[in-house]
């Protein structure tokens, strides 16, 4: 799957970095932040910019979180009937997500995204429960300031780095596997030791 995301990015460039953002949407098995990440490893090969695939995954992740809101704002609490939508949300999980959002309706949108596996279910409950827009569209443009940059740089950092990386994973495999013989020896002979040699120093 990795691959066919990269080589679809590598073709359909910005496009495509949108084009999958919105597909997670709907349950493309590929989630958010995979996407971003390879979206920074795509410009870090100079296939695409680095700020262009910043501001472009900006977009499209914010642009996702809207939808589902209003989503959630249109079926209200008959979400949970809906064919597709009511595998997120069941009519318990909903009850619990009302509580939470009388309590902490502001920081549930501000954190929502870096939830994993719930980001959907927060964004949806915020549209059923007529959480005012314009906090939602503050808090989630604070947040996802955060998730986007870190996430894109990650990928663009690791995508030029690659081979460093590589050469250092081999070397820490190398120091890893001396470490594993050693301990194991260790191991033995303390075992050897218990077992053989020091009930004859009793004797």
């Amino acid at each position: 799957m990795e691959s066919f995301v990269l080589q679809y990015l590598d073709t359909f460039t910005y496009a495509g970095i949108f084009a999958f953002l919105m597909l997670t949407l709907f349950g493309f098995p590929f989630p958010e932040d995979a996407v971003l990440l390879l979206s920074g490893v795509v410009a870090s090969q100079g296939v695409t910019k680095f700020i262009p695939t910043l501001l472009i995954a900006y977009i499209g992740v914010i642009a996702g979180d809207f939808i589902l809101y209003y989503i959630g704002r249109k079926f209200g609490r008959k979400i949970v009937d809906h064919e597709w939508f009511g595998r997120f949300i069941t009519e318990s999980r909903l009850k619990r997500a009302e509580a939470w959002f009388d309590k902490w309706g502001n920081m549930l949108v501000f954190y929502g995204r870096h939830l994993v596996g719930f980001r959907a279910q927060v964004f949806l409950c915020a549209g059923v429960f007529r959480l005012q827009f314009r906090r939602v569209v503050i808090y989630d443009s604070l947040s996802a300031l955060i998730s986007v940059p870190l996430m894109v740089g990650l990928g663009y950092y690791f995508g030029r780095n690659l081979p460093a990386i590589k050469e250092k994973i081999a070397t820490g495999h190398w120091v890893l596997t001396l470490a594993a013989i050693a301990f194991l020896a260790l191991w033995a002979g303390y075992h050897l030791y218990n077992k053989k040699i020091r009930p004859l120093r009793k004797r």
